[in-house]
């Protein structure tokens, strides 16, 4: 059993913080600059809290009946620990919410934890964008995973 994570849309003075995650966790981070344009563009920017601590945020975006997973990411030391599983579970119901019957992602094929966490909550494979992603030696897959909800 997971602790109960608090929740709520993200703010500016967050930034900073959802930044050390992304730093930490991801090997093509996202800029400071593209989450406060996140934030501009209205999207949906979620982060979540234990013991004032951020541990994980999403960033979806939702049009018309769909929902696309646009970043997602657990703090390295609260990972394998049920959180991904809350904000995956999370980022459901808000898509039910908001009548969207199916979600969308993208994922490195080399990123094995994220892809199991995506198929045990019933993300399928839809297809490969070749090269999609920078590595330290060029480029690697993407393998772009939906889900019927």
């Amino acid at each position: 059993m997971i602790a109960i994570l608090e929740e709520r849309d993200a703010h500016l003075a967050d930034i900073n913080g959802v930044v050390k995650i992304e730093n930490e966790v991801h090997f093509s981070p996202w800029s400071t600059k593209n989450f406060q344009d996140s934030l501009t563009a209205k999207n949906i920017f979620k982060v979540f809290f234990l013991d004032d601590m951020i541990v994980g945020y999403y960033i979806a975006l939702i049009a018309a009946n769909e929902c696309q997973i646009l970043n997602i990411a657990i703090k390295a030391c609260k990972q394998n620990k049920g959180f991904g599983h809350y904000l995956v579970n999370h980022i459901k119901n808000l898509s039910r919410d908001f009548h969207a019957t199916s979600i969308f992602l993208e994922v490195r094929v080399s990123n094995v934890k994220a892809i199991k966490l995506y198929e045990k909550n019933g993300f399928n494979e839809l297809g490969i964008r070749n090269n999609y992603y920078k590595t330290l030696n060029g480029k690697e897959n993407g393998i772009l995973m939906g889900l019927e909800l």
